[in-house]
């Protein structure tokens, strides 16, 4: 699973955690998001992912999709990785 941090325009976070649940990347499937409150009404969200470990360019692939998204104050950042068994 892979996890990324993406930081929404406040009045947009509604619109970005539908398009963040309605991401289509093959091989790439929506896991879960939280929103992670920051300071003075400013939240980011922590979306995850889960991809295959052996799949080259899955991650580059996911976060090209999430930049895409409307509503977002800077560029998503991949958080952290990690393997399910």
């Amino acid at each position: 699973m892979v996890i990324f941090k993406i930081s929404p325009e406040p009045e947009k976070i509604d619109e970005v955690e539908a398009a963040l649940k309605a991401i289509d990347v093959p091989d790439a499937k929506f896991q879960d998001l939280k929103r992670i409150p920051v300071a003075f009404g400013i939240e980011i969200i922590k979306v995850g992912f889960i991809v295959p470990d052996k799949t080259d360019g899955i991650i580059p692939a996911v976060e090209a999709a999430l930049n895409k998204i409307d509503g977002l104050t800077q560029e998503a950042e991949m958080d952290g990785a990690t393997l399910i068994s």
